[in-house]
């Protein structure tokens, strides 16, 4: 056989329909179809371009693909911050980058010495009062990005104030960065990318009137400008946010008749990091630093594992700052201009958030803008971050750590962060603190019937922080764990042999007279265990 002229016939889309519909045993392809919480559907398959003009927002990649590392400093004195900014410049990192928390404990000398640490120090500093810092960048010579969240402004009616401090910074040093506009505040309240991105623009838009105010043309405050984003664990949607921005802010800048590149920061979310079983927060700020890289990003900061501590832990900070170092030293991804590019998923993924996007900014705008409508607008991430509730409390979001594949051991914290398992760090926070009923699986059948659902019981328990035992018959509360067949035999002897005061659930949908409940995929598990442990029925902690 002549190996060079073996010709492999053409598939077609229809082809390839058929052979799905086969292995779905009649059910539609339509049906592995995804819709996201941005309301976009996800295709199993794409084989072509989106049908786009020139102006299509692949168009829009960096010219330089580098990228910094911008980690964190951690520490609660400034004299702790400085010595760690030193250790961290020595270990990879090539910004020195602090939130608006930690730069609060700074002076106008404490500020000094920070950027005394390095001649034409790389800083990436949020701040919540930028006096000590102006003070500080007398005579210095640093350079990156020095200002408040604006974002932060609209709720704290600081915005005038912001600006004097821009103007200030601006005198000494024009070429830092001191707009920063981010939406991590949002994205950490649970919004959609489209609603992160609508954000940026509209935060964009109030600035520009602002500056407008004080007598700066729209060439001056671009020129300040910096865009930040929390990157989400949805690897091609945060891929596709970044791309999208920058197609989105090409056109809004063209809407003023100027062009303008802005630089991006990026840092793996604090939302999706859970405090359960900690060490798998690494895989995911592992995977939004990478979709950082892929989208884009001009400085990338990656959580550590432990971030929800006061202070993370050496060996934490160590292993977040090694996912940035891996990324760049070893993959050589700054050396790959728009590596996202030309894959038909993320070219559709991004057409349809940017055009999403425009399409709530355009609402924004029409209501008067942001200040106008933050309320509203903050009222519609509540509405996204409920829904994103209800799919983590009935596991149709798995949580690895949290609520699937969890360990029984818990951290229970003083102060529970607002993260995506929130839910459940109440309910664990209520199992330990509460006193909580004794539960029992019951198995009845063969191995073969009652196994599947013993080990599923097992695990919604063990995401509580409850290890029950195996009959127990003086048990509060009885679980029946086996197939519907083995029910019709075993249960009702079960359920008339029940002490008084012991109440009777089964695993599976199987109904009967006498049980106090069932437990089975996709029902609200928080309710359910609140229901069994404490005899309350539970309630969304972000609906109650």
């Amino acid at each position: 056989m002549n190996h060079n002229k073996t010709v492999f016939p053409a598939a077609s889309y229809e082809d390839w329909i058929d052979q799905v519909e086969k292995v779905l045993k009649g059910k539609p392809v339509d049906s592995l179809n995804k819709m996201t919480p941005e309301g976009i559907t996800l295709r199993p398959l794409y084989t072509d371009r989106p049908e786009t003009d020139d102006s299509h927002i692949s168009r829009y990649w960096k010219s330089n693909p580098d990228w910094l590392i911008a980690q964190q400093v951690f520490g609660l004195q400034s004299s702790e911050l400085i010595t760690a900014a030193k250790e961290e410049l020595t270990r990879g990192s090539e910004v020195v980058a602090l939130d608006s928390e930690t730069s609060g404990c700074f002076n106008a000398q404490d500020a000094a010495s920070l950027f005394g640490l390095k001649e034409d120090l790389h800083i990436y500093i949020k701040h919540q009062d930028g006096h000590p810092w102006i003070q500080a960048l007398n005579e210095r010579k640093v350079r990156g990005i020095l200002g408040r969240d604006w974002g932060t402004q609209f709720q704290n009616q600081t915005i005038d104030k912001a600006f004097d401090e821009i103007k200030e910074i601006d005198q000494t040093h024009p070429e830092l960065k001191s707009v920063i506009l981010s939406s991590a505040s949002i994205h950490q309240k649970g919004a959609s990318v489209i609603q992160e991105l609508a954000y940026i623009l509209a935060q964009a838009s109030s600035v520009i009137r602002k500056a407008d105010q004080h007598g700066w043309n729209i060439d001056k405050i671009c020129s300040k400008i910096h865009v930040e984003f929390a990157i989400g664990s949805d690897f091609f949607t945060e891929i596709s946010k970044l791309r999208a921005f920058r197609a989105l802010w090409h056109h809004f800048m063209s809407q003023y008749g100027v062009s303008y590149t802005v630089t991006t920061g990026a840092e793996t979310a604090q939302f999706t990091k859970l405090t359960q079983d900690e060490h798998t927060n690494m895989l995911r700020s592992g995977n939004e630093a990478f979709a950082a890289v892929l989208g884009g990003a001009d400085y990338i900061s990656a959580k550590p594992y432990d971030w929800f501590n006061q202070k993370p832990s050496q060996q934490a900070i160590r292993a977040a700052r090694n996912i940035l170092l891996i990324l760049k030293e070893e993959m050589f991804l700054q050396n790959q201009i728009d590596p996202a590019g030309g894959s038909y998923y993320v070219e559709h993924l991004t057409k349809e958030i940017a055009e999403k996007a425009w399409e709530q900014f355009c609402e924004i705008e029409e209501k008067n803008g942001l200040e106008d409508v933050y309320s509203e607008f903050l009222h519609e991430i509540k509405t996204v971050r409920d829904k994103r509730d209800r799919d983590v409390r009935t596991r149709k979001q798995s949580l690895v750590g949290m609520n699937k594949y969890a360990p029984a051991e818990k951290n229970v914290l003083e102060q529970i962060p607002e993260t995506a398992g929130y839910s459940w760090d109440m309910l664990i926070q209520k199992v330990k603190t509460m006193r909580a009923a004794d539960v029992t699986l019951y198995p009845v059948g063969e191995l073969k019937d009652y196994k599947p659902r013993t080990d599923f019981v097992k695990g919604v328990f063990a995401a509580a922080g409850v290890v029950p035992v195996i009959k127990n018959n003086n048990a509060q509360v009885i679980i029946v764990c086996g197939s519907d067949e083995a029910y019709v035999e075993y249960l009702s002897d079960v359920i008339q042999s029940k002490k008084p005061g012991q109440k009777v659930f089964a695993a599976g949908k199987f109904q009967a007279e006498g049980l106090d409940g069932v437990i089975y995929s996709g029902m609200d598990m928080i309710a359910f265990l609140e229901e069994v442990l404490f005899g309350q029925k539970g309630v969304s902690h972000h609906e109650a």
